[in-house]
């Protein structure tokens, strides 16, 4: 009877243990799709960046602020009699 006891016992471990390893690798595996979908998701935010980052420079750019104070500021570039040096 004993002997019954401790096999079932045992039976009653590896049943639980095999159920613990099934749902640990299933968790490792729902885990690693979620870490490639953040590092696809990662990389297009990286691209996208870049992309800003570009166009920042391209809005900054000297002829497009010139282009800017000339068409929509009315500014326009001073004569050289009409600038006063301004000294301290």
């Amino acid at each position: 009877m004993k002997r019954q006891v401790g096999v079932l016992a045992l039976w009653v471990g590896v049943l639980l243990s095999s159920v613990a390893v099934i749902y640990t690798s299933h968790l490792c595996r729902q885990l690693y799709a979620d870490l490639s979908l953040l590092e696809r998701e990662k990389n297009s935010l990286q691209v996208e960046w870049g992309r800003y980052l570009l166009e920042q420079s391209s809005w900054a750019s000297l002829s497009r602020v010139e282009q800017v104070a000339v068409t929509k500021l009315n500014m326009q570039v001073p004569e050289p009699d009409d600038i006063v040096m301004v000294q301290r």
